[in-house]
């Protein structure tokens, strides 16, 4: 078993901001006063979101800047390239690492204890491999910029100089900290003063790349350039903020993911609070937008009069995923994945549970829930009251094998229910790692088998399921016909975990693009789940077996996640075996969009998805919303 520590890409976490271009963030604005009412409370976390929207919400949008006012549209839709957000992150990265520099050096003044080793892992790491990770990236970025604008010779010439100068504190400190790290006496003033000054150097340094150099890349360079730049670097992967920490930098990756495990649970659920209310707040404005558009003469994407015959709706959506679901990237790549990154099982799990008691809060009063346990697992009847169900859906709920939203997922059951005309059924299947492989499978299966005692005919039944569950959803359907039991109408897939052997290629060409998911802590959680078992085996890596005897498929997967392969490779082995698969590659979409309301694309996704239910067919999925084409994704 691979025993590397999680990379680093996140450490920054406890110092967010949707700012892509500030290289220095504000700290979270939304801390409550103690001894406050629950009412004042709640009127303080609206106040706090809205004023953090308010100061730092500035993103770019392929077709609009998404600012304070709400989606403005461009002159002309440039999109944020992939290259260029990479660099935002690393930036990012190289600051945290700033951030624990100067703490640590902090220490250098009587009668407290420095880390001497710590500071030489920092500096060490500073003064080698940007030059290996980073700055490949920008070299690329910048010739191309020159060969695009010869006048920027006069910006470039200050980079370089710049990367001389930090060159050169770096080699100064490297070897004076290696001396100290050899026995020989400190000069804490004197050395304090230099790393000082090597901190405000580096971050100045970085500012100007931010502010100055990469919204010029932007407004200079075309898509087709960025594209090719970032397909050239996407597999450069970096010992401390890549996919793992080498064995160089264990000890320095322990200490910086122990500041980030600090962060408090009060804290993460009050980010997740100013992500809700945040992207909320804006659709509000969307909304008013949106009616006022009516009112407008049309216009195209492009600025001109809108040809006859387009919506609204599908113009604001041809061509990029809706500003909703950019701003919502932003935000879950900030403040979700660094903690999926690095959290423990249990601070996940009390932080998915904060979650989902807070959104039960909010339930729609016609939702009808029914509790059922059994001697092998435990679930629950979801209906729409007033509305009689002509379907059963079987729904299998993600959570990376170790973890339980509940209370979301009985939401997300109840919209397709709504859409369907259905009745649902959610296995809460037995967790990892109290409970390996197979007996969340084991759990799902006696639940497919007790809906056929009790009566309800198979063609009437749909099993579908998210992430870890649309695993269990092609794991399920692979026992049911090796039993030769009756199979359902159809099945559903949503970004599956379908592929424990993890030889899926967007696992590595999708790692910086996946808003989400962390590469390789996924893997590791993952591990938990697979016990003693092989990772081969059928029911645990379904897209590995043949597909024949399968029921037809839906499968929706968003262009950027590191799951992509996983609902591919399904397809593929469909076609295969001649099984029906109705491939959607949603764009830039983040892992199990349809569950977040606040997304058009969600309503849409619901919609097919009943669609589906009914009929096992779909109409051609539509080319403003993505792709059914597995190759148009890497091209």
């Amino acid at each position: 078993m691979d025993t590397s520590a999680p990379g680093l890409a996140g450490v920054f976490a406890s110092k967010l901001t949707l700012d892509m271009d500030q290289p220095r963030r504000p700290p979270f604005t939304g801390t409550l006063e103690t001894g406050c009412t629950e009412g004042e409370a709640a009127m303080a976390n609206r106040a706090a979101a809205r004023k953090s929207l308010d100061e730092i919400a500035t993103f770019e949008d392929k077709a609009y800047a998404f600012t304070r006012n709400g989606p403005m549209r461009k002159g002309a839709a440039t999109g944020l390239a992939d290259i260029i957000e990479t660099l935002y992150s690393e930036h990012r990265y190289l600051e945290s690492l700033l951030d624990t520099l100067e703490k640590e050096a902090a220490r250098l003044k009587p009668g407290k204890i420095p880390d001497y080793p710590l500071l030489l892992d920092i500096v060490d790491y500073l003064a080698r491999y940007p030059d290996q990770y980073h700055h490949p990236r920008e070299d690329l970025l910048f010739s191309r910029l020159l060969a695009r604008d010869r006048m920027f010779q006069v910006r470039l010439d200050r980079l370089l100089r710049e990367h001389e100068t930090l060159h050169h504190y770096s080699d100064r400190l490297f070897n004076e900290l290696s001396r100290i790290a050899d026995g020989a006496p400190a000069n804490q003033p004197d050395l304090l003063l230099s790393i000082q000054k090597y901190i405000a150097g580096y971050r100045q340094h970085m500012e100007y790349e931010s502010k100055e150099i990469f919204p010029l890349a932007r407004g200079t360079l075309k898509a087709p350039d960025l594209k090719k730049l970032a397909a050239k670097t996407r597999y450069l992967d970096d010992p401390l903020f890549g996919s793992r920490v080498s064995d160089r930098y264990r000890r320095l990756g322990r200490n910086m993911q122990a500041r980030l495990g600090a962060a408090t649970e009060e804290l993460v659920n009050r980010e997740m609070s100013a992500i809700e209310s945040a992207v909320k707040n804006v659709a509000d404005v969307a909304e008013r937008l949106s009616s006022l558009r009516e009112n407008l003469p049309a216009f195209n994407c492009r600025g001109g009069r809108r040809e006859a015959g387009h919506t609204a709706s599908q113009s604001w959506f041809r061509g990029a995923p809706s500003w909703q679901a950019r701003v919502l990237n932003t935000c879950t790549r900030l403040f979700v994945k660094p903690m999926m990154q690095f959290g423990s099982i249990e601070s996940m799990r009390a932080m998915t549970g904060r979650m989902d008691e807070r959104q039960g809060r909010s339930q729609p009063e016609d939702v009808r829930v029914k509790a059922v346990q059994t001697g092998d697992y435990e679930g629950e009847w979801v209906r729409i009251a007033g509305r009689r169900a002509q379907r059963t859906l079987l729904y299998f709920p993600g959570g990376g094998f170790i973890m339980r939203t509940q209370t979301q997922h009985r939401a997300f059951a109840a919209r397709i229910c709504r859409a369907a005309r259905a009745k649902a059924f959610v296995v809460h299947y037995r967790l990892a790692p109290e409970i390996p492989f197979p007996g969340g499978l084991e759990d799902c299966l006696a639940a497919y088998h007790d809906l056929l005692k009790q009566g309800i005919d198979p063609a009437q039944i749909t099993i579908a399921g998210d992430s870890a569950g649309g695993g269990l959803v092609l794991s399920t359907l692979l026992a049911l016909r090796d039993e030769k039991a009756p199979m359902p109408a159809n099945a559903i897939v949503l970004s599956p975990l379908a592929d424990l052997t993890y030889s899926g290629k967007s696992r590595e060409f999708n790692k910086q693009l996946d808003p989400m998911l962390p590469t390789h802590r996924a893997s590791h959680m993952h591990e938990l789940y697979i016990g003693d078992a092989l990772p081969g085996d059928r029911y645990l890596s379904p897209v590995l077996a043949d597909f024949e005897g399968l029921p037809p498929m839906l499968g929706q997967v968003g262009s950027t996640e590191i799951l992509l392969d996983d609902t591919v490779r399904a397809a593929r082995q469909a076609s295969k075996a001649g099984v029906p698969f109705h491939l959607e590659i949603w764009e830039e979409m983040p892992h199990v969009f349809q569950m977040f309301s606040v997304l058009p694309e969600s309503r849409v996704a619901i919609e097919r998805m009943a669609e589906f239910m009914i009929h096992s067919t779909l109409d051609v999925f539509p080319d403003r919303y993505g792709s059914s084409d597995p190759g148009a994704r890497r091209r």
